[in-house]
């Protein structure tokens, strides 16, 4: 499961995945991690088994817990499929299909923005932002 992860600046200089990690046992894999000035912003994945547990023990230090079920969106009517998403995923979440159609692999998805970014119709979105 993917989880966003918001600091706000009375938690960001604590060392709470480390806590998280220890207290939980799981095992915590940080896609993308963004700090700007007094907040940041981790996006995670966590073993479907472990989740609640690590969902509940992060709200206690008062880390801000989205799930992303979905962590990424493509308007598919309005899709060009030009493949700009497809040259600038950093993941391959995106590639094209046997008929040259784009296809989203969200599970890859460390929701960089860069696919958001380079999409010239303008049809992808990222999830929570």
């Amino acid at each position: 499961m993917k989880l966003l992860l918001k600091f706000n600046a009375d938690i960001i200089k604590k060392p709470i995945i480390s806590e998280t990690i220890i207290e939980t046992g799981a095992m915590l894999d940080i896609e993308r991690a963004r700090v700007e000035g007094h907040q940041g912003e981790i996006i995670v994945n966590v073993p479907d088994d472990n989740c609640r547990q690590v969902v509940d023990f992060l709200r206690k230090k008062k880390v801000d817990v989205t799930r992303l079920d979905i962590p990424i969106t493509k308007d598919e009517e309005n899709c060009v499929h030009c493949g700009a998403c497809v040259s600038v995923c950093p993941v391959d979440a995106n590639s094209y299909e046997y008929d040259w159609r784009v296809r989203m692999d969200e599970k890859l998805c460390v929701q960089c923005g860069a696919c958001v970014n380079a999409c010239p119709v303008k049809v992808i979105k990222l999830s929570e932002q």
